[in-house]
């Protein structure tokens, strides 16, 4: 009989060594498993000391322009608060790191904030080379009343007096959403989301004026409502990023696509190239929106804004050969990925785009 209870407290000890050698180990794969390709939210500080950057637009130079490579546009939107959803500008050199440049004083414009009646949003900025003009457009509502709104600089720090670019004074009849502005063949070339989610392309010589050209044509597998997009210009043709819903109570949970277009309006089937992430916990995990894109050293570079169940917003990074194939970079190993990044050739390839494969 005691050695019978000598042999269960043997095997009893021998169980609990087991579980407390097991339990850890399986926590520790579990974590592992958990954050396997986890995209991480780059650290953007606002002036409002958030880092809840939304809608972000980046566009990239061959040489450094004032002191950075990379500058960005982009709307805070913490917690939804439209009051401090006013266009900000960042410059970097290795696409981690983003710093206010000396001297710049950021929100470039702020209203007198009523929530969902006066508020700005949707910051795009574009460069023209022949004048050394950096802009920045922002959409700015008025109770019914839409202004395209735009500032000008030659050193990225001195911003001209805001201008006025475009009125519309009934945005139910007329709107401008997202606008994705070019500078390409010696034009201007926007497109934006008119009402009843329609995408319009125009021109202009000079970035005031505009000229309404015709209605873009992108579809979806799916019937889907248009909302936020960019676009790039490559040897491929016209490139686009763009988010997209069915019903307006799923706005927050939309996927990203992609398209492109021999021309400024004709635009191949659109095809998902980034959904939410599906794990708890995750920055990511609610939709994406608004996202920015820049083709560079043979790779596509995917700002992507993104939201989380519990309405944390910001912007992540992803990388890759064609956009079908995309992988998250770690800032926290940016001194490795920036050695990498600039020991490759500093040309700015915008000539030469590999071919895309969709995926199905």
């Amino acid at each position: 009989m005691k050695n019978k209870k000598e042999r269960i407290k043997k095997n009893l000890i021998f169980i609990l060594v087991f579980l407390l050698i097991l339990i850890p180990l399986a926590l520790y794969l579990i974590t592992s498993l958990d954050n396997k390709n986890i995209r991480y939210r780059l650290s953007i500080i606002s002036s409002y000391g958030d880092k809840e950057a939304y809608h972000p637009k980046v566009i990239a130079f061959k040489e450094k322009w004032n002191g950075y490579k990379y500058w960005m546009s982009f709307t805070p939107y913490p917690k939804g608060k439209s009051a401090k959803e006013n266009p900000h500008i960042v410059a970097s050199n290795d696409l981690i790191n983003w710093e206010v440049p000396k001297g710049l004083k950021n929100p470039l414009d702020e209203v007198d904030n009523i929530p969902k009646k006066r508020y700005n949003s949707d910051s795009h900025i574009v460069y023209n080379p022949d004048t050394k003009i950096l802009s920045c457009y922002w959409r700015q509502v008025d109770h019914n009343k839409v202004i395209i709104y735009k500032r000008d600089t030659k050193d990225g720090v001195h911003w001209r007096k805001k201008e006025i670019v475009i009125i519309s004074n009934d945005r139910h009849k007329k709107d401008y959403i997202s606008p994705a502005i070019i500078y390409d063949e010696g034009i201007y070339k926007i497109w934006y989301v008119d009402v009843n989610y329609k995408v319009k392309y125009a021109t202009s010589e000079d970035g005031l004026n505009w000229v309404d050209q015709k209605e873009v044509n992108i579809t979806y597998k799916e019937n889907l409502n248009t909302w936020h997009l960019d676009i790039i210009k490559t040897d491929k043709g016209y490139e686009m990023l763009v988010v997209a819903f069915d019903k307006w109570k799923n706005l927050n949970k939309m996927k990203l696509y992609y398209t492109y277009s021999l021309n400024e309006t004709d635009f191949v089937e659109a095809k998902v190239v980034l959904k939410p992430e599906t794990r708890m916990n995750k920055w990511d995990n609610s939709g994406i929106y608004r996202s920015s894109f820049i083709y560079e050293n043979g790779k596509y570079y995917v700002f992507f804004g993104a939201q989380s169940k519990r309405k944390h917003r910001g912007t992540g990074l992803l990388e890759g050969k064609d956009l079908f194939n995309l992988n998250s970079i770690n800032p926290k190993k940016y001194k490795k990925y920036n050695k990498q990044h600039n020991n490759s050739t500093t040309k700015h390839q915008i000539k030469t785009c590999p071919s895309i494969k969709f995926a199905n």
